[in-house]
């Protein structure tokens, strides 16, 4: 309640987007901020804004794409390189940024203490680019997809690119087998030196619906060719699956970073697939025998079911027809027993008009003798 009272008691206060700002940039207390610091960093020259006296660049990470924003003083950034590593001295100092409700942090250079070459160089870094666009983008299920394909029963090409007098296409269709007669290989022979003509044929064969292309090489030194950032960018940016099986164990080329899968050697490549056609089929014929198998379960529990269902019913018509005869039979008797009944009564009155009749019979008679000896008497005695 007394709370309740104290901010009735209260005025609200409103603050403007810009106070806000200002507020927290006034709470920011770092001794950093109070003395200079020493930086080292990739020099990166910005666009040429000039300002107080000053330019605005940028110093990066030199493992990171972390940067920050340098305030640099005319005279020094005349002697600063683009793309230098350089080491400076500065104080940092912040910027509010109003219309965009930030607060930036910056560096103001008062010393250019050194200058060296970068650590890595442009191709190095775009290098890095790569690949780091690629797990970006993902490296593809090479084995899902072919083991999905095999499963549908679906051929599918693979485009292999080998050098003009290579015999590795040999060594892959050996290690094939029995399952060379699934897969659609088709090899493409070039001069695997030429850097054109190994990014024309990749762009050849992504135009021309192949599945998967394959950069195949034997083993041997000069790799230099598969380093090239104008391969690898062509590389990922394929509809199809990209594969190498460049050959060389302990040099690892850009292209094989940038592959979606990557192989030693040539014949590790035909071996990858015919392992893979073969544990496919066989845990298609596994996963059938388990279906038929289930399947049959169903099937014959179903049957039985019905099995149990019919005698029931025939088991039931049974009972009904014991019970119907009965019910007939005690009809036949109440109507056999009802008939004996009704002849016994029907004769014990025949019986009874019989005797009816035969006692009238027999006092008729008597009346007719009666009757005669009274006429033979009264006769008499007229005559007499």
């Amino acid at each position: 309640m007394v709370f309740l009272q104290f901010m009735e008691n209260q005025e609200a206060i409103i603050y403007s987007p810009a106070a806000v700002l200002n507020i927290f940039n006034n709470s920011i207390s770092l001794k950093q901020t109070q003395r200079i610091i020493q930086l080292r960093g990739i020099f990166v020259m910005g666009k040429g804004a000039f300002y107080n006296g000053s330019y605005y660049d940028s110093l990066r990470d030199e493992s990171t794409d972390a940067q920050i924003t340098l305030v640099v003083p005319a005279l020094i950034r005349n002697e600063l390189q683009h793309n230098k590593t350089v080491t400076i001295n500065g104080y940092i100092t912040r910027r509010v940024v109003n219309n965009a409700s930030r607060i930036e942090i910056q560096l103001t250079v008062t010393e250019l203490v050194g200058q060296t070459q970068n650590r890595y160089s442009d191709d190095e870094l775009k290098r890095i680019e790569l690949q780091q666009a690629k797990a970006a983008a993902g490296f593809r299920d090479v084995q899902g997809w072919i083991k999905e394909q095999i499963l549908l029963e679906h051929p599918f090409k693979i485009g292999v690119i080998i050098g003009k007098t290579a015999i590795i296409d040999n060594d892959i269709k050996h290690q094939l087998r029995e399952s060379i007669a699934f897969y659609e290989l088709e090899f493409y022979r070039i001069n695997l030196s030429s850097e054109m003509e190994i990014i024309n044929t990749i762009r050849q064969l992504d135009q021309s619906g192949t599945d998967i292309i394959v950069v195949s090489r034997g083993g041997g030194e000069n790799l230099d060719i598969f380093n090239k950032i104008s391969i690898a960018e062509q590389a990922i940016k394929l509809t199809p699956l990209f594969i190498t099986a460049i050959g060389h164990k302990d040099d690892v080329t850009l292209l094989q970073k940038v592959a979606d899968k990557a192989f030693i050697t040539p014949s590790e490549f035909g071996q990858f697939l015919n392992d893979t056609y073969n544990h496919t089929i066989e845990e298609a014929q596994h996963s059938r025998a388990q279906l038929v198998e289930s399947v049959t379960k169903q099937l014959s529990a179903g049957y039985q079911k019905e099995i149990d269902n019919l005698k029931e019913q025939v088991k039931n018509l049974e009972e009904l027809k014991k019970q119907s005869s009965a019910d007939m039979q005690k009809v036949y008797d109440e109507k056999i027993s009802g008939l004996t009944l009704l002849q016994r009564e029907k004769q014990l009155l025949y019986e009874r008009q019989i005797a009816e009749l035969e006692k009238k019979s027999n006092i008729n008679w008597t009346a007719v003798i009666v009757a005669i000896v009274l006429g033979l008497l009264i006769g008499y005695l007229l005559h007499h």
